[in-house]
């Protein structure tokens, strides 16, 4: 298990290395730009993974997380309402946006499997996603613009001054986090069946209320900086499960670990490749979606 733990560690270091070293030019002014990069690619990543990871156990399914549930969806359509409007509430717009989805959901597995869940969220993420790119239009916002919203980008912060604010969202998101990490034995024990749960102590119902609502609110924050980014929660989760990390507290906490190192890692790749601000939500999902259909198809 501690190899596992080491290799997690490892595949951080060498993905936050390659973020701010891999490119055609090195400068301080560059690596300061690669930096805030790395804090904001971070910061969404280890929400993303660990979010993920935490709705999978909540509703026993390997396939979910914000992105196949639709939060991002009802989130980037708040931020498209927010413009369309032409109010700067972007981020109040993205968490009311991703609220909406998480009661639809919550409201969904009340009456209907909750192996049919993520089904029904990549249908309510389409058609948030459509919304937001039809008011995104009537906004007149730039084709670039809506472009990476929907497809995600770390290129929001550029200058020094827009520092102390990106530390604060690292600060706030890794909060929710060590929050979502605390429920830990209650998303266990729910992952065992609601008669199960039940007699460890733990209300189901509670937890699923909670967790949903914890992970809407920071999908939504990242969201609202960084764009939809799919599949981290899935990858990072299946990455875990493989070296044998399944349950409590670090699973979590990991899978944070992990879903920070893809999207790092795929901003680096795609800054190599392309030389240009890398849409990272296309490169996640050129990875995740095989990965998808492996696990919808092996049922693990």
């Amino acid at each position: 298990m501690r190899k596992a733990y080491w290799f997690v560690l490892g595949f951080f270091v060498i993905s936050a290395v390659l973020e701010i070293l891999a490119g055609r030019v090195v400068s301080r002014p560059i690596i300061f730009l690669r930096i805030l990069r790395l804090t904001l690619g971070i910061t969404a990543g280890a929400v993303l993974g660990s979010t993920g990871a935490a709705l999978q156990r909540i509703y026993n399914n390997p396939l979910a997380d914000g992105y196949i549930l639709g939060i991002s969806g009802g989130a980037v359509l708040g931020v498209a309402l927010s413009e369309f409007l032409n109010v700067s509430f972007d981020v109040v717009a993205a968490l009311v946006g991703a609220l909406v989805v998480g009661v639809v959901v919550i409201w969904t597995t009340r009456r209907v499997a909750r192996t049919l869940v993520p089904v029904i969220g990549i249908g309510i993420g389409m058609f948030f996603s459509s919304l937001a790119v039809l008011l995104f239009m009537m906004a007149g916002v730039e084709a670039s613009r809506t472009f990476y919203a929907l497809w995600g980008t770390l290129g929001r912060f550029y200058e020094y001054s827009e520092l102390p604010f990106l530390l604060l969202l690292s600060a706030v998101s890794m909060v929710g986090i060590l929050l979502l990490s605390k429920y830990h034995r209650h998303m266990d024990a729910v992952s065992l069946g609601e008669l199960e749960s039940l007699a460890l102590g733990y209300d189901p119902k509670s937890t699923v209320f909670n967790i949903t609502l914890i992970s809407s609110l920071l999908v939504a924050l990242v969201t609202a900086f960084v764009g939809v980014i799919g599949f981290v929660g899935i990858m990072s989760a299946h990455i875990l499960r493989g070296l044998g990390i399944r349950e409590g507290r670090n699973f979590y906490l990991a899978s944070g670990v992990v879903g920070a190192s893809l999207v790092i890692l795929s901003d680096a790749t795609g800054r190599l490749i392309l030389g240009i601000d890398p849409p990272i939500g296309i490169i996640m999902s050129i990875l995740g979606a095989p990965l998808f259909v492996y696990i919808s198809r092996s049922g693990s």
